[in-house]
Order: C-alpha cells, then structure tokens, then sequence
C-alpha cells in the first residue's frame, strides 16, 4: 500500500496541527500518526557538536529533509508498530522483537535510532522545551498536578498512561503536536548504537556516523558499524578499559578522562552531554565488559528526576524484555 494514503484521516491531522503531523500507513493499511521532524545543522544547536546536517538527516550519505518521527509509543497490531493516542504502549518485547515489528511495516520503516531520538533531544534543549512526563507514578516529579490518564498499576499507583494523554508540557516542543512521552511513562529501545565488550559502536561508513537504519544488527556483525575506541567507564569516556566500573551519574556530568578526545559527535548522538542545564536526566551501563549492550532512552513512570530525554541507559541484553520497556518504528522514504 502506497505510504501516503490522502484520506480524511490525515486530512483531519495535517489540518489540526498545521501540517507538523500527518499520517502514514504500512504494507497493511494501519495508520500511524507521525510528527515531521525537519533537517537542522549541528551549529545552529551548539558550536561543540561540530558543523553541517545532524547525522540523523543522513543515510548512507545522502541528506533528507525530513524524518517521520512516531508522535506515540507503539502498539503492536498484526505484528506491525502502530503510533496511536490514547492506547497502552506495547511492552515486554526484546530488541530484535521491537526491531522486527518495525521492519515488518514495510520499505522505509525502522526502528527509532540513537541519532533520531538525539536530534529531537537536543532540538528540545535548544529551544527550552525539554518535556516533562509520566516519571512519577502518572504524574511529573517537578509537575504533580500534571498526570496522564491511567492504564495499568504498579504497586497500587499508576504505571503507564494512555499514549499523548499527558498536557502540552509533555510533548517534546511545548506543543500538543510534538512527539509524545519522551519522558517515562516505558523505556524505549534505540537502534544504531551499542557497546560491545565495552566498547561504544554506532552505525556509520568510513568513520562518519550516519542514520543508516537498514544496516544489520545481530550480535556479532560489525558490518556498517564504526567501533569508536572508546568506553564507558567510572563516570568517564575513556580509551580502554582500565576497570570494571560502570557510570551511574547525572547525564551532563558524563566527563572525558585525563588525555582523551571525545569526537563532536558523541555530542550530536546524545552519547556525551552537550552542555549543562539537562535537568536530572541520568545515565547509566552495565559492568560486565565481555557483553554487548543495546540502549533504551527516557525512563520509566517510576524514574522519577533521573527521566527525561537525555537518560540513556546501556546495560540491557538484546534479549531483555520487561513491562517498562516498548518502542517506536519511525519512517524515512526511499
């Protein structure tokens, strides 16, 4: 089925938000509400994340304008991604699982990379909208008169909400027609980056991270993925492992050990602060150096001031599920 389906649907979408979302359909005819993320340049962000077009806006060298990004945690629906409101985020899937429900959706379709979330994630922070959301059992730690409408318990307090139930303040531009949940409510895995026996690999070609979402990931293939040399390691980015420490800190104190360089770029996949003023937004890895580790980002509804759109965390196994995590299948045409 052809992608963009004109339809009352998305008529009525493209209409309400002034034509920043719209409606996409897979290879079934399942619709999917998405936010239209547009192409920016890493100096109109920050003068530290280098020059020229955000690496998410590139794939295998060649920029896009756009990326469609799913504006709700996805639901499972004939073995397909669905960006919905109002539903309960599928979860307790694994890696390859959330990968393969993407995928399934047709050419185009992916699961959300690193660099997409990363491009959002700093667009937010550059323009003082760094949303809030479900961190705190239905509510925001720093907003308890905001909450989400419940869908399921933990410990007799909300744990999930609805998808996009959450106020203005919980979108990633301040707006009801950002991307939604960035903030807690599930975690959400990340494709195009990993640590491999302590290692940080992201996808790229010749030494230059790019978007290039259709590039294999199984354990043990390193093809179209550049090994960066560096770890994680005690708080720091450093060149080898000189311990088993892992980092469990605030995101923006994530420092470079004495004598390492730590590429602009890291900066740009939100793998390295970018500066200060990320809030409580935390970070944390796994100790166990001879493992590969996959990211999930954004926090839980009981993070509480760790979640935000900074946090990352890399220490779950490829074949981790749990009832906090889900994920998002995002699209780029051919």
């Amino acid at each position: 089925m052809e992608a963009f389906v004109v339809d009352s649907y998305r008529k009525a979408v493209e209409a309400a938000s002034g034509g920043k979302n719209t409606v996409i359909r897979d290879k079934n005819g399942n619709p999917s509400v998405m936010v239209i993320i547009p192409k920016f340049k890493l100096e109109d962000i920050d003068s530290s994340l280098g020059t020229g077009t955000h690496p998410a806006f590139i794939v295998h060298g060649k920029e896009v304008p756009e990326i469609y990004y799913p504006k709700f945690q996805n639901i499972v629906v004939g073995g397909c991604g669905i960006s919905q409101p109002g539903v309960d985020p599928t979860t307790s899937i694994t890696f390859d699982q959330a990968r393969a429900y993407a995928q399934a959706k047709g050419p185009g379709w992916h699961l959300s990379s690193n660099a997409e979330w990363a491009a959002i994630a700093l667009w937010s922070w550059k323009n003082g909208t760094m949303p809030r959301g479900n961190n705190n059992f239905g509510c925001d730690i720093d907003a308890p008169y905001e909450h989400g409408r419940e869908i399921n318990q933990d410990q007799n307090r909300t744990a999930r909400v609805a998808t996009g139930s959450g106020p203005a303040s919980w979108y990633h531009d301040g707006t009801p027609f950002g991307v939604a949940d960035m903030n807690g409510n599930v975690w959400e895995w990340q494709d195009g980056m990993r640590t491999v026996g302590g290692y940080i690999w992201v996808v790229g070609e010749d030494g230059t991270p790019m978007n290039n979402f259709d590039t294999q990931n199984t354990k043990g293939n390193n093809t179209g993925w550049i090994d960066t040399g560096l770890c994680y390691n005690d708080n720091k980015i450093t060149a080898d492992k000189v311990a088993t420490n892992n980092c469990d800190t605030a995101f923006e104190n994530i420092a470079a050990a004495s004598g390492v360089t730590v590429p602009a770029y890291f900066k740009a996949l939100a793998l390295a602060p970018v500066a200060t003023g990320l809030h409580s937004d935390h970070f944390w890895t796994g100790t166990d150096y001879t493992a590969e580790y996959l990211p999930i980002r954004g926090g839980n509804w009981d993070i509480q001031a760790y979640a935000g759109v900074f946090y990352l965390h890399v220490g779950s196994f490829r074949s981790y599920a749990d009832w906090g995590i889900g994920f998002r299948a995002a699209y780029i045409p051919g």
